[in-house]
C-alpha cells in the first residue's frame, strides 16, 4: 500500500524540521553569550551538581583565605610588639653592664633615670594595639578606639603600693590583676597552682583568675577543624623562668626585674635611712636574669615565626587548591568557545540548506500544475 504524501504533509515535516534546527541554534547561541554548557538543570543534572559542588569548596577556601590573611597581619604585629619588647630588655642589658663600670653614684643615677624610662616604654609597648583591639590582651579589653567619649582603659598598669617596709612599691597589674604577687615563686608551686592546688597563701581564687588570663588569647579557625593562637599572651610574655641563688628554678616577672634593676643602680630613696646604690658585684647577679629574659623573648618570637611559616605553607595550599577546585569548575559548567562556535557554524549551515531545500519542494502549486 502506497501512502499518499500531500503538500500539508511537506510542510508540517519541514516546519518541524526547522524547529529542531532553531532549537539546537539557540542553544548553542545561549552557550556563546553566556559562557556556559547549560542554562537550565535539565540539560546537564550531573554537571550541575559537579559545578555546585567545586563553587561550595570555592567559597569555603576564600574564607580560610581571608582568615590566613588577617591571622597573618596579627602575628606580624605581635611580633613588631615582642622585637620591641627586647629591644627595650636590651637596651635595660646595656645600662646595667655600663653602670658596673661607673665609680661615682650620681653617675649610677643617671644611668638609672633611663632605666626606669625604659621600664614605662616597656609597659607601653605591652600595650600594643592593632585594629580596636590590644594584642597581648586575647578578648578581654577594646584597643585604642573603644570609646571616643571615655579613656580607655589598658590592659598593663603601673600600679604604686605600699610596700611592707612603708616603701613604695611599683606593680605591674594585667586587667586589674596583680601579676607582680607571682614573682620569685618557685616554678613547682607555679605549676602546681595552675594545675588546681594553690600552695598557700596563694587561694584557689587567685589562682582561678590566673588560669583565666593566661587561656585568653585570640585565635582564628585556619583550615576545617584546626585553630591557631595568634596573639601571644600577656602573663606568658611577662614571665619567665630563672634560677635563684640555689640554683632552684623560680618564676620571675620582668617588670620587676627591672624595677630591681632600677633599684639596684640608683638605690631605694623611699627606705629610711635612703638605700645607695649596689656595687660591682651586686649588679653582675642581674646580669645573668636579664640575659634570662632576653631569652624567654627571643623563645617567644620564634614560637610566632612557627606560626607565620606554617600559615605560609597554608596559604600557598589554599592558592593551589583555588586553581583545582576552579578547573573542577570549569570543566563542569563553562563551554568550550571554539567548539560551540564550531557548531553553531554547522547549525547555520544546516539551518539554510533545510530552508533552500524547504523552499523548492513547497514552491509548487495546484496552479502550477494546472498550466
Amino acid at each position: 500500500m502506497v501512502t499518499r504524501v500531500t503538500n500539508t504533509m511537506l510542510q508540517n515535516t519541514l516546519l518541524s524540521n526547522l524547529s529542531m534546527n532553531l532549537n539546537r541554534m539557540d542553544k548553542l547561541q545561549n552557550q556563546l553569550s553566556s559562557g556556559r554548557k547549560f542554562g537550565h538543570i535539565s540539560d546537564d543534572p550531573s554537571a550541575l551538581i559537579y559545578g555546585q559542588a567545586a563553587r561550595n569548596k570555592l567559597a569555603r577556601l576564600s574564607h580560610y583565605q581571608g582568615t590566613v590573611e588577617t591571622a597573618q597581619s596579627w602575628l606580624t604585629q605581635a611580633e613588631a610588639g615582642i622585637m620591641e619588647l627586647n629591644k627595650v630588655v636590651g637596651a635595660v642589658y646595656e645600662e646595667l653592664v655600663s653602670a658596673g663600670s661607673v665609680k661615682t653614684d650620681e653617675d649610677k643615677k643617671n644611668l638609672a633615670m633611663v632605666v626606669k624610662q625604659l621600664q614605662d616604654h616597656y609597659v607601653d609597648t605591652l600595650n600594643t594595639s592593632y585594629g580596636d583591639r590590644f594584642v597581648f590582651s586575647g578578648y578581654n579589653t577594646p584597643g585604642d578606639f573603644a570609646n571616643g567619649m571615655a579613656p580607655v582603659i589598658k590592659p598593663f598598669t603601673i600600679v604604686e603600693d605600699m610596700g611592707p617596709s612603708g616603701n613604695i612599691e611599683r606593680k605591674l597589674h594585667f586587667n586589674g590583676f596583680d601579676i607582680s604577687q607571682f614573682n620569685g615563686m618557685s616554678t613547682a608551686d607555679f605549676n602546681a597552682g595552675l594545675d588546681g592546688t594553690p600552695p598557700p597563701p596563694f587561694g584557689e581564687i587567685t589562682f582561678n583568675m590566673l588560669r583565666q588570663l593566661m587561656n585568653d588569647v585570640v585565635e582564628f579557625d585556619v583550615a576545617p577543624g584546626v585553630s591557631m593562637p595568634v596573639t601571644q599572651n600577656g602573663i606568658d610574655v611577662v614571665l619567665f623562668v630563672t634560677n635563684d641563688e640555689n640554683g632552684m628554678p623560680i618564676i620571675r616577672n620582668t617588670f620587676d626585674l627591672l624595677q630591681d634593676i632600677y633599684i639596684a643602680i640608683n638605690g631605694d630613696d623611699s627606705t629610711t635611712p635612703p638605700t645607695p646604690p649596689k656595687d660591682t658585684s651586686e649588679l653582675t647577679k642581674l646580669i645573668g636574669e636579664i640575659q634570662g629574659a632576653q631569652n624567654h623573648l627571643l623563645t617567644r618570637t620564634a614560637e610566632i615565626g612557627g606560626r607565620q611559616r606554617r600559615l605560609e605553607l597554608l596559604e600557598a595550599r589554599y592558592a593551589q587548591d583555588n586553581l583545582n577546585y576552579e578547573k573542577m569548575r570549569s570543566d563542569a559548567e563553562d563551554a568550550d568557545m571554539a567548539e560551540v562556535i564550531m557548531f553553531l557554524k554547522m547549525s547555520e549551515t544546516v539551518y539554510q540548506a533545510a530552508l533552500s531545500a524547504g523552499a523548492r519542494v513547497i514552491q509548487p502549486t495546484l496552479m502550477d500544475f494546472l498550466r
